[in-house]
Order: structure tokens, then C-alpha cells, then sequence
């Protein structure tokens, strides 16, 4: 099968932007990108040191999860129910971003108005209850989130996702969006 080396170098990319960022441990999160001609998803391996992810790590499944390149993340049913459920998504970014997991643990809301970035590139922000990582159950908790049109939802006490209709980079934006909002909402209350 021919792979695409654009979509190949973004997951790769990503991943270490994450990692280089901190919001993401060194085989934590991971990334996809939806191929839609060929209902295929390009998506972060499992197992793979995030700061060493080269286009040869990067795996392929079908959109019913068969591995077709590799070995994929374990949370590919998240990254699967988002592209089902909206149908105009083409990038699913996760990260554990400690600064965001300690204002959940805090029990404090985000509040996109605050930070002119999450004001602008947030739809609406929903929150999942604490499932188990790699589950039917999650993924089918983040579908539902999804289908309220919420482009950015937090796993309580575990991380977040989020999905873009433009690019890998945007879904990331949005992510690393909502972390600075976090730490600035942590720091000024």
C-alpha cells in the first residue's frame, strides 16, 4: 500500500511537538489524521518513544481499527468514534497536559472566555467521567461529546482531545490553547 509521507511526517511531528511541549509523558497521547478517499487513519504507534517517532513508526488501520501498518495507540477507538461521528474532522490530537489534569483535580471549570486563544478556536468544551484508557467505553463517551459539537473534551483525570476540520497543527493549537488557559487560570485565582 502506498502511504502518504505528508500525513506520515505530521503524525511524527506532532508527537514530538508534544512531547517537547510537556504535554505528553514519553509514550503518552497520540495523533491522527483521517484519509477519507481511502477510509483510512494515519495514527501515532504504540510503544514508541514520543520524542523519537520518525515516518516508519507511524501506523495505519482501517476505519473499522484493523491494522493495516504497525501497531496504533491503544486509545484508536477514540481517535475511530470521532471521525464516525463527525464526519467533517480530519485530525484527533490527545495529550495528558498536567497543568489542565490539576485544575480537573481541583475541580475547577475552564473558562474559555478568559484567554483570547481558547475564545476563538474552541467550539465548546465537554467532559467525559474517569473510564478506563483504551476502551469501547471511553471512545463511545468522547462520540457523544463530539456529536454536541464540542471540539475539545477533557478525560476526567486523564488528559484531552481534541479535533480539528483544518489541520493535525490546528487540533493541537487547540490543545496547547487550553493548557495556557489552565495555567493562567491555576495562577491568577
Amino acid at each position: 500500500m502506498e502511504l502518504n509521507e505528508f500525513y506520515l511526517s505530521q503524525i511524527s511531528d506532532v508527537m514530538k511537538l508534544m512531547y517537547n511541549r510537556g504535554i505528553v509523558q514519553i509514550r503518552g497521547g497520540n495523533a491522527s489524521i483521517i484519509d477519507r478517499t481511502r477510509n483510512i487513519v494515519y495514527i501515532s504507534p504504540t510503544g514508541v518513544p514520543r520524542h523519537k517517532i520518525s515516518n516508519n513508526d507511524v501506523s495505519v488501520i482501517d476505519i473499522n481499527g484493523k491494522a493495516i501498518v504497525g501497531f496504533p495507540s491503544s486509545e484508536w477507538r477514540m481517535h475511530l468514534s470521532i471521525y464516525k461521528e463527525v464526519k467533517d474532522a480530519i485530525a484527533v490530537v490527545h495529550a495528558h497536559p498536567p497543568y489542565l489534569l490539576a485544575l480537573n483535580r481541583s475541580h475547577k471549570k475552564l473558562d474559555l472566555d478568559y484567554l483570547t486563544e481558547t475564545s476563538l478556536r474552541i467550539s465548546c468544551i465537554d467532559e467525559v467521567p474517569l473510564i478506563k484508557p483504551g476502551t469501547q467505553e471511553l471512545a463511545d463517551a468522547v462520540a457523544n461529546s463530539a456529536k454536541k459539537g464540542c471540539n475539545a473534551i477533557i478525560l476526567d483525570n486523564h488528559g484531552v482531545v481534541a479535533y480539528s476540520n483544518e489541520t493535525i497543527y490546528h487540533a493541537l493549537e487547540i490543545i496547547e490553547a487550553i493548557e495556557d488557559l489552565a495555567i493562567i487560570q491555576l495562577h491568577s485565582t
